[in-house]
């Protein structure tokens, strides 16, 4: 018997390639399609070579064609979009949005044409914070999964009954990269990690990326009667602001303290990505441990426990383990 056809789009990314090595470890048997914008890659060509059940094909997500091809045939398709750094660093945010919101339609639209075979189609996304807030917190890294979204919802375009909604909570390892990154305060003789935000803000992390979106999505699949037209929770645990800092410290053996800054001051280091995170960190506060979970009606949402997987999920302390802190503070 063929095997079904499990496409990831993404596959070499934070989430496709936790969600295609949990696949492969799967009592499920795939034959998975591995969607990358460069197969000449060397990453690409060592995944060719990894596996035999593993095809890698080169997609461009701005080409509704290449995508339609890449998606023939397929059984189940898992799709994470990139808002991408460098059109936002040259070209700003709302050209990022703009450029992320246009691919994530077209995966969506050319996963409409292959219904006839698709039985299940799960979304990265990321809560509507625009529209759950009346216009208060236009996040673009989040408002840039909107679209998509709408699409699948529509009951016209035949997807809403095959789709899950997945939320992806705060990767742990963000603290790696600024602005996020602690830096050294020589009066105090410690670092500092600095957000615009209260010490006490809870914040949904999915806690080590990988491998546990790949944990959450195959349960997502082999539990469709759960999860098709759900939205399902990708988040490991809830942490405040100060127990994160708090994780680092535990994590790489380094003081970390917690310190609260303004919105304005925070956009003043940082300029555009600082207004882009802060908004993120404001609309967290505001809306609370149900922040991921907004503007979905309560009956929709899936949590890992509820896929039974909780226990599978490893913390955000454990991703901070991951790294050589000496190296990446100094």
């Amino acid at each position: 018997m063929t095997p079904p056809i499990a496409v990831i789009v993404g596959a070499l990314g934070a989430q496709g390639s936790s969600v295609l090595s949990t696949l492969l470890k799967s009592k499920s048997h795939y034959k998975i399609r591995a969607l990358t914008s460069n197969a000449t890659s060397p990453d690409a060509i060592r995944l060719a070579y990894s596996n035999p059940n593993i095809e890698v094909l080169q997609a461009d997500l701005s080409s509704p064609p290449s995508l339609l091809a890449a998606f023939t045939g397929a059984s189940i398709i898992f799709a994470n979009t990139v808002f991408r750094p460098d059109v936002f660093l040259t070209r700003g945010a709302a050209a990022a949005e703009e450029l992320e919101a246009s691919q994530g339609l077209n995966i969506v639209q050319a996963a409409s044409k292959v219904a006839s075979t698709l039985q299940h189609f799960i979304w990265s996304t990321l809560p509507d914070g625009e529209g759950i807030t009346g216009g208060k917190y236009k996040i673009p890294h989040f408002q840039s999964k909107i679209p998509a979204e709408r699409y699948l919802l529509d009951p016209a375009n035949g997807l809403v009954g095959k789709t899950t909604f997945l939320r992806v909570g705060m990767y742990g390892s963000n603290l790696v990269r600024d602005p996020y990154k602690p830096v050294f305060v020589k009066e105090q003789g410690k670092y500092i990690m600095t957000l615009p935000c209260s010490p006490s803000t809870v914040i949904p992390f999915v806690g080590s990326e990988t491998p546990n979106v790949g944990v959450i999505v195959d349960a997502i699949i082999r539990q469709p009667e759960k999860t098709l037209g759900k939205f399902v929770l990708g988040v490991s645990e809830y942490l405040t602001a100060a127990e994160w800092a708090a994780a680092l410290s535990a994590g790489s053996n380094v003081e970390v303290t917690f310190s609260e800054t303004s919105l304005e001051d925070y956009e003043r280091r940082w300029g555009p990505i600082g207004t882009e995170i802060g908004l993120m960190f404001r609309f967290i506060e505001e809306l609370g441990q149900g922040s991921f979970a907004a503007g979905a009606d309560g009956s929709l949402i899936v949590t890992p426990k509820d896929l039974g997987v909780q226990g599978l999920l490893h913390s955000t302390e454990d991703s901070l383990r991951k790294f050589r802190w000496g190296e990446i503070l100094n």
